[in-house]
């Protein structure tokens, strides 16, 4: 397998972490990952072989031996790292950047951290070149992910010596960006009719008025402003506790607002309805003193991925130090109601995000397959629910959520990897994931 060119870009830090990892340069003599299925089906076949698999597996397995160091998910991520780089040597984007700045693992290969101070230096070259096609196209997503991107790289730049300073300037453009989009209680009463849509962005950044493109407004606004959200909020809080800017913590804590839900897992609440699923699609969700929300809004379903993803942006809001402003007036704008006592203090607010940190991880540790005996949907009719976990091919992984039951790659890897960033670290979880992720893996048949 070829190693790519060292770039002149290079992450100072990262870059005395150790070379490549064992293994890249003798590939013959290792097992050989030919691609992972991105998909399992409800009658248990496995679907959509190859690369898209491969990139979540590998992004899987990272997580997981990041918690648990076990040889065997160590290798197995070596192999996919190798089918990786070897299928695109200048693999790198946004996500598996994130992920490679807080990984011992990732951090080991050279290859990947070239890679990684190329895809950085490229948002802030096609910004400098083009800033419209970067701030006022695309999806909120993308200009979120990139944004958190580069404030962690800008960080581990700093704490590496070297010059933060273009990387931060970006960073600030597309946090200021981020600031400009989110909407206000009137404009989310104008635009949406409802103002449960206060501190939210939009879906779609082209016009800023949360375009769904060809989809029903209405119907979908629901379900896609909750990943978004996270994306969102995280990155404006961490802007914060880099920049300290009090107009990325007022964002940040608007946001937070919807996001004040329950702490506790309620069965009556998530799997009532009809037909009953997992989870349910549209049950009412209290928020404090806000009223009636849809879960969609928050959870995307109540899925495992989107809790998972849940816990990360509240770590990210209590670690930089996000408080709740006390002005009336932005609460007028920002907040629907008045923000409660508890919220306004910062200890009691910090101490409230802790628990719904705890909650997050209670839940995936609650759903994973096979469901513990005494879970509500066990008695459900078979009619209404495909199954209770038993089956080979589902023990150890999660359902898609929102009552499907297929189970796929990319929502576990949400799942895994939002588990871990939040601070989740049971190790038998992991373990028991990753058996259910070598179901998934193709390999050579020489291997």
């Amino acid at each position: 397998m070829h190693l790519s060119r060292r770039h002149a870009l290079q992450l100072p830090l990262l870059a005395a972490a150790g070379a490549a990892l064992p293994g890249i340069a003798h590939a013959t003599a290792s097992p050989q990952v030919r691609g992972a299925y991105n998909q399992i089906a409800a009658d248990g076949r496995h679907l959509e072989a190859g690369f898209e698999g491969a990139e979540h597996a590998l992004a899987a397995y990272t997580a997981i031996y990041d918690v648990t160091r076990d040889d065997r998910y160590r290798q197995t991520a070596e192999a996919l790292l190798r089918y990786v780089l070897g299928r695109r040597p200048a693999y790198m984007g946004a996500n598996i950047g994130k992920q490679l700045l807080q990984s011992p693992f990732l951090r080991k290969n050279a290859q990947l951290r070239d890679n990684l101070d190329t895809f950085a230096a490229s948002v802030v070259d096609r910004l400098d070149a083009d800033p419209d096609a970067v701030l006022r196209s695309g999806d909120i997503r993308t200009l979120a992910g990139r944004a958190e991107l580069l404030v962690d790289y800008a960080g581990r730049l700093e704490r590496g010596e070297a010059d933060p300073a273009r990387f931060d300037a970006a960073a600030r453009v597309l946090l200021d960006r981020l600031v400009q989009l989110q909407f206000t209680r009137q404009e989310a009463a104008g635009r949406f009719g409802a103002e449960r849509f206060t501190g939210a962005f939009p879906h779609l950044i082209t016009g800023d008025d949360g375009s769904m493109g060809t989809w029903d407004i209405s119907t979908w606004a629901l379900a896609m402003l909750s990943l978004d959200q996270y994306e969102s909020i995280r990155a404006l809080a961490k802007g914060f506790g880099r920049f300290h800017d009090g107009a990325y913590n007022d964002a940040a804590a608007a946001g937070a607002r919807q996001l004040l839900g329950t702490t506790a897992i309620d069965p009556a609440l998530v799997y009532a309805g009809a037909p009953a699923g997992f989870p349910l699609d549209g049950a009412e969700y209290v928020i404090g003193d806000e009223g009636g929300e849809q879960p969609y809004l928050i959870t995307y379903g109540w899925s495992p991925n989107a809790i998972a993803q849940l816990g990360s942006v509240l770590r990210a809001v209590r670690d930089n130090r996000v408080t709740v402003p006390r002005s009336s007036s932005w609460a007028e704008a920002y907040w629907t109601g008045a923000p409660r006592p508890e919220v306004l203090n910062p200890a009691r607010f910090w101490e409230g995000l802790d628990a719904k940190i705890r909650y997050t991880h209670d839940f995936i540790e609650a759903v994973q397959l096979p469901v513990p005996a005494g879970f509500p949907w066990i008695d459900l009719e078979r009619a209404a629910f495909p199954s209770t976990g038993g089956e080979d091919f589902r023990r150890g992984g999660w359902f898609d959520g929102s009552g499907r039951g297929t189970m796929s790659a990319v929502h576990s890897r949400l799942a895994v990897v939002g588990y871990v960033e939040s601070g989740g670290r049971d190790a038998a979880l992991l373990d028991r994931l990753g058996q259910w992720w070598d179901r998934l893996l193709v390999w050579d048949a020489a291997a």
